[in-house]
């Protein structure tokens, strides 16, 4: 393995735009839908509005980044911004939460959720036992192995393979925003959902039952989340002043557009007591298209789970890249290197491959039993798991807030919008977020800081302050944001 520290430009904007839509878009969509309808019953349009605000919240968040990321292409990512604007330790502090707690997080979830509904799709095990079963640990072990072998040794056929899915996935989901939004409200499905009573069960879902609407905006973040794993890539990406800024704003409108529509098609296609909850989504393809062709469109969730899969991987992977490039973190020496073959850093790959992995179990335990009542107990008997997914978005944001204050701070080339109207809509944005967390899960959110806490001391172990090799890209005392640089590629 020969060792350039450099990673070519090799995606152009069709692969970047499918990295943003290709990656948000996922399981999210799919398996919170049904907490949602399970927690806002009858009420349709609550779910919507959850919907467009919790998209509206993540579009001016990836606007702002968009933003600086055109500044200066070369150090796009999360860390190298929040680096430059706040400090190097605090860029090395969100390095290390990417790395250890928020990607591979995320993408152990994605494959427990690809193979889950792998498994109600060929019911090896009744539908309420795949959350648990041995099956689907089995092949979201699999799927894990193969998806991190196919982004190391072919990134070219990843890249094919992210596009091919980026596509595919969101067949489903027009398909059954359109067909379902039509047949809802002419065979009075639609209507008739509406005056049910509410359907909301607070202990199915393991939130506070005082607010639907924050639980289902919650259940939304989800969803949204992934398109930081674009600025993890900008490096490699072609012209990255024009096909950022266009994969990540108009990738958000197309989502949102999407995400919206799914959800009311997925409220008229069969009554609330059938598609609220687990197994809602097969049963309201099934209802709505018969059964055969409910089981292929329930084929494309698959595929679109696995492509999310595939993104966060290929994102993830660059984490602990990020890192020793900067000489910090676990042995940089070894985490810096690129295959000179493939261009790809396999061992940062394999380390995360590894993270991944355990967080795979962490959130398996929660359908295993593995933690008895312990969070009924710190929650008063309010919150019935650990649910990382609705967790992560406390520290993601907390991240970012700092990185918009300065912005508004540094940002003197930047004009009144972008350097203030933006970044204070963000902050508000993110505090609103993180507001709703702990509005509804508030025992559990603090044990996750608390298991935070202990994450970020260990990294702080690893910090140095040595420069890499050739010098640090960014200059903790600078005064004002980087100036554009014109980028090869």
């Amino acid at each position: 393995m020969e060792n350039s520290n450099q990673l070519k430009r090799k995606y152009g904007l069709l692969m970047t735009f499918a990295m943003v839509t290709g990656t948000v878009i996922g399981s999210g969509i799919f398996f919170r839908n049904e907490v949602i309808l399970e927690a806002v019953g009858s009420d349709m349009w609550t779910g919507v509005a959850a919907w467009i605000v919790g998209g509206l919240i993540t579009l001016i968040i990836a606007y702002v980044f968009s933003t600086l990321a055109v500044r200066n292409p070369e150090q796009a990512g999360l860390v190298g911004l929040s680096e430059h604007l706040v400090g190097r330790r605090y860029g090395y502090a969100f390095g290390w939460f990417l790395a250890t707690i928020f990607f591979p997080s995320l993408t152990g979830i994605l494959a427990w959720i690809s193979a889950r509904f792998t498994v109600v799709l060929f019911q090896w095990v009744p539908e309420t036992e795949a959350a648990f079963s041995g099956y689907t640990y089995m092949l979201a072990l699999f799927y894990l192995v193969a998806i991190y072998a196919m982004t190391v040794l072919s990134p070219k056929l990843a890249s094919r393979f992210h596009v091919s899915c980026a596509v595919l996935k969101v067949i489903p989901l027009i398909i059954m925003g359109v067909v379902g939004t039509i047949m809802g409200l002419v065979n009075g499905t639609t209507i008739d959902n509406m005056r049910e009573v509410s359907a909301y069960v607070p202990d199915a879902v393991g939130y506070l039952a005082t607010n639907p609407f924050f639980v289902a905006l919650i259940a939304t973040i989800f969803a949204y989340i992934g398109w930081e794993a674009v600025l993890n890539i900008a490096s490699e990406v072609k012209n990255p002043k024009r096909n950022l800024p266009i994969a990540l704003v108009g990738g958000m409108l197309v989502i949102i557009a999407i995400y919206v529509s799914y959800f009311v098609g997925i409220f008229g296609s069969a009554p609330l007591d059938q598609i609220a909850g687990a197994g809602g989504v097969r049963t309201a393809f099934e209802t709505l298209f018969h059964e055969a062709a409910g089981t292929l469109l329930f084929v494309f969730v698959i595929i679109s789970c696995l492509g999310t899969l595939n993104g966060l991987m290929i994102g993830g992977q660059k984490t602990f890249y990020a890192l020793a490039t900067k000489k910090k973190g676990f042995n940089p020496d070894l985490f810096s290197q690129v295959d000179r073959v493939t261009n790809m850093p396999n061992n940062s790959a394999t380390l995360f491959l590894l993270a991944v992995a355990a967080w795979m179990v962490a959130w398996g335990a929660n359908f295993t039993g593995w933690y008895g009542d312990f969070f009924n107990w710190v929650s008063g008997g309010r919150v019935a798991t650990f649910d990382i997914a609705g967790l992560v978005p406390i520290t993601l944001n907390s991240f970012l807030i700092p990185v918009f204050i300065m912005v508004m701070i540094k940002g003197k080339e930047l004009g009144w919008f972008n350097r203030f109207v933006a970044p204070a809509a963000a902050t508000l944005g993110a505090s609103f977020l993180i507001y709703a967390v702990f509005y509804t899960q508030a025992g559990a959110a603090l044990f996750f800081l608390l298991f935070f806490a202990v994450v970020m001391a260990i990294g702080m172990l690893y910090y140095n302050h040595k420069k890499a090799k050739g010098g640090d890209d960014f200059d903790n005392d600078s005064e004002a944001l980087p100036k554009s640089t014109t980028s090869k590629g």
